[in-house]
């Protein structure tokens, strides 16, 4: 998942560095003032629509896709599965070093509680609270990038209108009109980019990271009250069968 975002974005303003490149002179797209107005005003707009939480949630969530390790519902059940095979070994009290199967808090902390000899409908209220949690946070953080994604191009509008203004009240031969007008636009075009590169597929892969995720805790969830009830290896990949894509 993260490299598909990395490569991603490299290709895409990769051929959007060679189309201007390209067919024009890069000067023609450069407007500081125009990218100080877009992306300036896009953060203060975000600054007044959310708390400084849920801006702190977006950008973990970010990070999260960049650097945290994703996880397989394969991978998962497998780990399950060698888990439950040390329970039935040793009795579930007494599994040990589970750190070592993943570094999925969300099981570890499943285990933690059977091991801890809690009451099943303790440990799925606890497990459903916190995907909860965690799915609520991870809904925000996506909701930043796209509420971003659709006050960039305004912004890059309002710059082309300010851009405009500025051009009309200087310009005193009228021949010189449409290169100061392409001048303008160019924040727009700032604010384009933002939203169809940068923001909005952010966005989309926080929401789908998230839903996976979801189901990934609720496959946990089963999985870990199936080992608790004392289910074979061959009931609890069947329970879970249901998870895999």
């Amino acid at each position: 998942m993260k490299s598909s975002l990395i490569i991603g974005l490299i290709l895409g303003v990769a051929v959007i560095a060679y189309v201007i490149f390209l067919n024009e002179d890069v000067r023609l797209f450069i407007n500081y003032s125009g990218l100080l107005i877009t992306l300036g005003g896009t953060i203060c707009a975000i600054l007044v629509f959310f708390s400084y939480n849920d801006i702190h949630h977006a950008f973990d969530a970010f990070f999260k896709i960049i650097f945290e390790k994703d996880h397989s519902e394969k991978e998962i059940i497998n780990t399950l599965v060698e888990i439950n095979s040390e329970a039935k070994k040793n009795g579930v009290n007494n599994i040990t070093n589970f750190d070592a199967y993943t570094n999925f808090s969300f099981l570890i902390k499943g285990i933690t509680l059977i091991t801890d000899n809690m009451d099943p409908a303790f440990i799925r209220d606890v497990l459903l609270r916190e995907n909860r949690g965690l799915t609520r946070k991870h809904n925000i953080a996506e909701n930043v990038f796209y509420i971003a994604g659709s006050l960039s191009p305004m912004f890059g509008m309002m710059g082309t209108v300010i851009g405009l203004i500025a051009m009309l009240n200087r310009v005193q031969n009228p021949a010189e009109i449409p290169a100061a007008m392409g001048l303008a636009l160019v924040t727009t075009l700032y604010g384009l980019i933002l939203a169809a590169l940068i923001f909005k597929p952010i966005a989309g892969k926080i929401g789908v990271r998230n839903l996976r995720n979801t189901r990934l805790r609720l496959l946990v969830l089963e999985g870990i009250l199936s080992i608790q009830r004392g289910d074979t290896n061959l009931i609890l990949k069947e329970r879970l069968h249901g998870f895999l894509d």
